[in-house]
C-alpha cells in the first residue's frame, strides 16, 4: 500500500465542482473585483446560502438583514469571503465518509486553519494562503478513510501505543496523510507552495527555502492538540509554546500567546455555523 496506489483510487473521491474551482481562483486573484465575485458566487447555491448566513450572523450582522449576494459580499468583505469560499469548496466536496465524523473533522480543520491564519498575521505572512494551506493540511485522511476504512483501527492502535499519526500511517499503509494530501492538492491544481506545505508539514527543516508555511501549519496543529490540556494555567501554556521548535524557527514573539488565547475556539465556532 503506497501513496501511488491510494491515488489510483482518487476517482472514489468527489471532485471540486468547476464553478467552485473557478470561484477559488477568482477570490485569490490579487485584483479580484467584488462584482465579479458576487456573480460567480450566485452560480453556486450552497456557497450562496453560506455567504448569506454568515453575513446575517451576529459576527457580521449590522442593522437589517441582507438578502442579496451583492449586499452580503460587501458586508462580509473580501478576506472572509476568500476564507469561506475555500472552506465551502472542501466541505461541499466531501458530504459524507463512512467511519469519519465530519463534524469533528471539519471542526478540527477550521480550528487549525484559523490559528494558522492568526500566526500568519503576526508574522506578516499571507493570511489567506496560510488559511487555505491549513484547510488542506489533513485532506489526505479523507482519501485514506475512503479507500481503507478497515485499516483505520490499526492506525489508531499504533497511535494509542505512542506513535504519532503519520508514523502510525506509515507502519500500516506505507504512506501518510501529508504525502497523500500533497498529491491530492497537486491533482486539484493548487499552487506549488501549498502543495509543498501540505506534503512536508511533518518533515520540513529550517534549511528548506519554503519552511515558513509548513511550520505555521504544524505549530497551529500542535496548539490545537495540546492547548486545552493546560486548562487555565497560562504559565504552563507559555512555557510549552516557547519550547516548540516551530516557535523559534518562525521567529515568533510573546504576542503569539495572547493571539492564540483570543482565537482559540473561533475556528470550531465557524465550522458549526457552516455545516
Amino acid at each position: 500500500m503506497t501513496t501511488k496506489y491510494l491515488l489510483s483510487q482518487v476517482d472514489k473521491m468527489p471532485k471540486i465542482p468547476k464553478v467552485v474551482q473557478e470561484l477559488m481562483d477568482l477570490v485569490n486573484h490579487p485584483n479580484a473585483e467584488m462584482n465579479k465575485i458576487s456573480e460567480k458566487i450566485s452560480q453556486d447555491p450552497v456557497i450562496s446560502a453560506r455567504i448569506l448566513r454568515l453575513s446575517n450572523s451576529a459576527h457580521f450582522g449590522r442593522g437589517k438583514s441582507v438578502s442579496s449576494i451583492e449586499e452580503a459580499v460587501i458586508r462580509v468583505g473580501l478576506g472572509p469571503i476568500r476564507t469561506l469560499v475555500t472552506a465551502s469548496a472542501l466541505m461541499s466536496s466531501f458530504p459524507q465518509i463512512d467511519g469519519l465524523d465530519l463534524k469533528i473533522f471539519w471542526g478540527t480543520t477550521f480550528e487549525v486553519a484559523t490559528l494558522c491564519k492568526s500566526l500568519a498575521k503576526q508574522l506578516k505572512a499571507d493570511q489567506n494562503e496560510a488559511f487555505t494551506a491549513a484547510m488542506l493540511h489533513n485532506i489526505g485522511d479523507l482519501l485514506i478513510y475512503t479507500v481503507y476504512p478497515d485499516k483505520i483501527e490499526k492506525v489508531a492502535l499504533h497511535v494509542e501505543a505512542g506513535k504519532s499519526k503519520p508514523e502510525a500511517q506509515q507502519i500500516v499503509l506505507n504512506t501518510d496523510c501529508a504525502k497523500v494530501g500533497g498529491t491530492l492538492a497537486k491533482n486539484w491544481k493548487f499552487t506549488d507552495k501549498l502543495i509543498y506545505a501540505i506534503s512536508n508539514q511533518f518533515t520540513f527543516t529550517q534549511e528548506d527555502e519554503h519552511h515558513q508555511l509548513p511550520a505555521m501549519i504544524n505549530l497551529a496543529r500542535k496548539i490545537d492538540e495540546n492547548w486545552d490540556a493546560f486548562s487555565n494555567d497560562e504559565i504552563a501554556k507559555k512555557d510549552w509554546l516557547l519550547h516548540q521548535l516551530e516557535y523559534s524557527m518562525l521567529g515568533c514573539d510573546e504576542t503569539v500567546f495572547e493571539m492564540m488565547q483570543e482565537q482559540r475556539g473561533a475556528g470550531r465556532e465557524l465550522a458549526q455555523s457552516l455545516i
